[in-house]
């Protein structure tokens, strides 16, 4: 037998965010309906004006790879969580934010370099680079939620 179920498996049941009951794949599902309820929120209040064009492409790639690494969502989230109180008319966002931590997986390995840097009271860098990361965070845990119910 491989052990790449058995691996999700255990990995499912030890994610802070998807301890709910297991007894049933609707349950899995209803999870990361949760967090993915917060993500749009959160993206709502991030399209509202002033609205400069948000370009993914201006991040740089080192920038793109550190929202993007499994071992940094965490420190990620936590530097964005910081960032958000320089920021003025964002508690709504504030709030969500300290709410998604348990959407995030446990990291697997130590974080080999820093989590991205947001300059404090940019409102356009903060925009760009959250909306980059919950985007990265809604395409990994739409991933993960496949193959997890694969197994089901």
């Amino acid at each position: 037998m491989s052990r790449l179920p058995v691996l999700l498996l255990l990995q499912l049941l030890v994610r802070p965010g998807l301890q709910a009951p297991m007894t049933q794949t609707t349950s899995l599902k209803t999870s990361w309906v949760n967090c993915s309820n917060m993500i749009d929120e959160i993206i709502t209040h991030l399209k509202q004006p002033p609205l400069p064009l948000l370009d993914f492409n201006s991040l740089n790639g080192e920038d793109q790879d550190i929202l993007m690494e499994n071992n940094l969502r965490r420190p990620n989230l936590e530097a964005f969580n910081r960032a958000v109180k320089s920021l003025q008319n964002a508690s709504a966002i504030e709030s969500i934010l300290k709410n998604l931590l348990p959407c995030l997986p446990l990291a697997t390995a130590a974080p080999t370099r820093h989590p991205i840097h947001i300059k404090d009271g940019d409102w356009n860098e903060f925009r760009r680079k959250l909306t980059f990361y919950l985007k990265t965070l809604e395409n990994a845990q739409a991933q993960q939620t496949t193959l997890s119910l694969a197994i089901f």
